[in-house]
């Protein structure tokens, strides 16, 4: 078993994972010992929504991410949680010792042990700024009824860009009949779904307007203090908007759990979650018989060359369903403004130390006439990252 360092420049996305990870711009050289045998892979399973539910703390502390938009709208800001806040919780739990042992490696992961989903990596913001694009005007009305997956979430800064749209969609016009929107997220470790990924769907969900009955009712986060012209009011409270461009801590009370998963009902959006392998995954297991999902995402999940055939395996089952013979019809009526699924990969050119990168996936797409590739957001300023559209045949 080997760790690997990402040796490539970050643009500060993450201070706090190189204060707590002790991350540098070079290869580490205090990674954990070689093993002789490859860990067992963890096995494919869901945790329901009520289990993570009833793992989360009582209070988290979290810190903005921006987003700067290619479409020239206004940058958007989310809440996530503060790494080193989900750090404290694992101390805190003496049964999760593996989980704290990776948190605080100075490696970016360890193959089939911790997958580093506990990090908001670059491409993950990258695919949100093309989500953006690909919504265009209609915004959360274009998630409205869809059935979306992302594989590896981690932070899940795509979904929760998704949501984020989703919720104010909502908000702005209740009066529309529901559809059903499914959102499943995926990722190797149970405990980035634990830590991480369901805080920061509740963080997006508190600072949307659809949670404003629940916050004119409650307390503030801790990072609202009173104004002058809000001081000696007694419904301040109800008044002052949620920001997460700020950073606060907020209580996660057995009333906010109930009102975010009463709020998700009434307005029929279904959260599932999953764990371990991809080899294991089947739509069969997640969809209805014959479904298949509208939207599939995935970012930085291809730096490692012996994941990529079960890796290609789930992105072209997810879009075009368990079986095979109408892939053909799906893939050629596939649009960016429509058609039956859309299917997003974001990752850097070339994952330097690991091996992985753009030309083995795109190369790894189209062997046997699987699918295609179309680059479709690109940066070429230093380490080079790229959105890519994949059709599948």
């Amino acid at each position: 078993m080997s760790t690997f360092k990402f040796d490539f420049d970050l643009d500060d996305l993450d201070e706090e994972v190189t204060n707590i990870l002790g991350t540098t711009d070079a290869p580490s050289q205090n990674a954990a010992p070689e093993v002789t045998s490859e860990p067992a892979h963890e096995p494919f399973a869901e945790v329901p929504l009520q289990t993570l539910v009833h793992a989360l703390p009582d209070n988290i502390s979290y810190s903005p991410v921006g987003i700067l938009l290619s479409s020239g709208k206004p940058a958007v800001s989310l809440a996530r949680r503060d790494l080193f806040d989900a750090r404290l919780q694992l101390i805190a739990a003496d049964e999760r010792e593996g989980a704290l042992e990776f948190i605080e490696t100075p490696s970016d992961l360890v193959p089939w042990v911790y997958e580093g989903g506990l990090k908001t990596w670059e491409c993950s913001i990258d695919l949100a700024d093309y989500l953006d694009t690909l919504m265009g005007e209609r915004g959360g009305e274009w998630v409205k009824g869809k059935a979306i997956l992302e594989l590896g979430c981690g932070t899940a800064v795509p979904s929760i860009f998704l949501l984020h749209r989703l919720f104010a969609a909502l908000a702005a016009d209740p009066s529309q009949s529901p559809k059903d929107t499914h959102v499943h997220l995926q990722d190797y470790n149970r405990s980035v779904l634990e830590l991480i990924t369901l805080p920061n769907i509740i963080l997006a969900w508190y600072m949307s307007p659809l949670s404003a009955a629940y916050r004119a009712s409650a307390p503030p986060p801790a990072s609202e203090p009173p104004t002058s012209a809000t001081a000696g009011n007694d419904d301040a409270d109800a008044s002052v908007e949620a920001d997460p461009s700020v950073a606060g801590e907020l209580d996660f009370s057995p009333s906010l759990r109930a009102a975010f998963q009463a709020s998700l009902a009434e307005h029929h959006i279904h959260l599932r979650f999953f764990t371990g392998a991809w080899d294991g995954f089947s739509v069969d297991k997640t969809l209805e018989p014959g479904k298949h999902y509208d939207v599939v995402l995935t970012s930085e999940t291809i730096y490692r060359s012996e994941s990529l055939p079960a890796l290609l395996h789930v992105l072209r089952q997810a879009s075009c369903g368990a079986g095979e013979e109408d892939i053909a019809a799906r893939a050629a009526n596939l649009s960016l403004e429509g058609g039956p699924y859309v299917c997003l990969v974001a990752a850097k050119v070339l994952y330097f130390g690991v091996g992985g990168g753009v030309e083995e996936f795109v190369d790894a797409v189209q062997v046997g006439g699987k699918g295609s590739v179309e680059t479709v957001w690109e940066r070429k300023v230093g380490v080079g990252r790229k959105v890519m559209k994949v059709t599948w045949r």
